[in-house]
């Protein structure tokens, strides 16, 4: 990671703490993506490997490799220092910022 970049990851968005703040030059950085499942493309996948005899690998090969997912929101890049990556009561949904 360079200067620049590195400049932007500086505070924690957990907490708003400078990432260095444990006493630990760490921090981690997560990215959050949402997806929708596409039923239609899994019932048709679904029903090949059914008329394959129920062998869902088969039906992998043959299928035709459809997006199984539809991607609902742009992924979100977060920072986290040491200290809030260990807590256990951070729904990773509160650091997306379209759903506050």
């Amino acid at each position: 990671m360079k200067e620049k970049e590195l400049r932007k990851r500086a505070e924690c968005d957990v907490c708003g703490e400078k990432i260095g703040h444990t006493g630990l030059p760490l921090f981690w950085t997560v990215k959050i993506e949402r997806f929708g499942l596409n039923l239609n493309v899994i019932k048709r996948q679904d029903g090949l490997a059914a008329m394959l005899g129920g062998n869902s690998h088969l039906a992998q090969v043959m299928g035709t490799d459809e997006e199984m997912t539809t991607p609902i929101m742009d992924p979100v890049d977060i920072t986290i220092c040491e200290e809030c990556a260990f807590e256990k009561s951070q729904p990773i949904a509160l650091f997306v910022p379209e759903l506050e």
